[in-house]
């Protein structure tokens, strides 16, 4: 059983390196990528200590990163990589950008956002104590019955919906522009694969786009992407299958993983997802060989 898309506190996991290491053992997954977000901290603490009579089984080195393209922020997994080339590029793109990740910035586009476009809200401030900008905002746009009108009801009652609807939807009442605080997709692909290692778009159904199937097919098209995450715990049997049939037709590499964040989503276990995810190991066989 394989779990290509895992997360520590190294970037929004709430399980350490360790824990998560114990987990996936103690869950049987016999082909393990950490996967945390524009970072690979976590392979300088596998290169420092030894963990393998934690996990016994194989790790693929892996980063999930964010870009934009075609107007809306997606995630591109990169597997398979040498670490320490992908770990300059890192802090040359992310850690050195000063607009990337910029809590205060992007709380004061989004109340911007708001005013702009008639949707009520508090006069707040911005502490990062207090989590990140939506979960201030959200919770005060809410309160205001008349925004309700505005939304669908699973952009008002899905809190993560929400927020990829700010990044990836244009017709959203409070869409923002992120392409000048992330690279775009190309230049995290190319960085990618000149280190040696192979690029996949994660979790295609989880983002809030006009068309899934015609935007794969632009980053098909554009050379973005060696292969698609085609298992993933939000997905359908259904949603998977199309996937699966994508790749086929396209001759795309597949990979799989939950999404695992530890006990910030305790219903979301590792290797299982929500209930037995169960990915084998012969789903990346074109691309990787124990």
């Amino acid at each position: 059983m394989i779990d290509l898309h895992t997360h520590t506190t190294y970037s929004d996991g709430a399980s350490t390196l360790e824990e998560l290491l114990k987990e996936a053992e103690k869950n049987n997954v016999t082909i393990l990528s950490i996967t945390d977000h524009d970072t690979v901290e976590a392979y300088k603490e596998l290169k420092e200590k030894d963990y393998s009579k934690l996990y016994t089984g194989k790790i693929i080195t892996g980063g999930e990163f964010n870009v934009i393209f075609n107007n809306a922020k997606i995630e591109l997994l990169g597997y398979n990589f040498d670490v320490e080339k992908i770990e300059k590029w890192c802090t040359e793109t992310y850690n050195k950008n000063s607009d990337y990740m910029d809590l205060d910035k992007e709380f004061k586009l989004m109340m911007k956002t708001c005013h702009k476009n008639g949707i009520k809200v508090d006069d707040l401030t911005y502490d990062k104590s207090m989590g990140w900008p939506i979960d201030i905002i959200l919770p005060s746009i809410k309160k205001y019955e008349e925004n309700r009108v505005l939304f669908t009801d699973k952009e008002w009652n899905d809190r993560s919906y929400f927020f990829r609807c700010c990044n990836c939807n244009m017709d959203f009442p409070l869409y923002i522009d992120f392409s000048n605080q992330m690279p775009s997709a190309k230049e995290v692909s190319d960085a990618i694969r000149n280190a040696g290692g192979k690029v996949f778009l994660a979790h295609l159904f989880t983002y809030p786009l006009k068309d899934h199937i015609v935007y794969l097919d632009k980053l098909v098209s554009e050379n973005i992407i060696d292969g698609i995450e085609v298992y993933h715990s939000k997905f359908t049997l259904e949603e998977s299958k199309i996937l699966e049939e994508y790749a086929k037709k396209n001759n795309l590499l597949v990979s799989g993983g939950t999404d695992y964040h530890g006990k910030k989503r305790p219903n979301r276990e590792i290797g299982k997802g929500y209930n037995n995810i169960n990915i084998s190991e012969d789903v990346i066989n074109d691309w990787y060989r124990v």
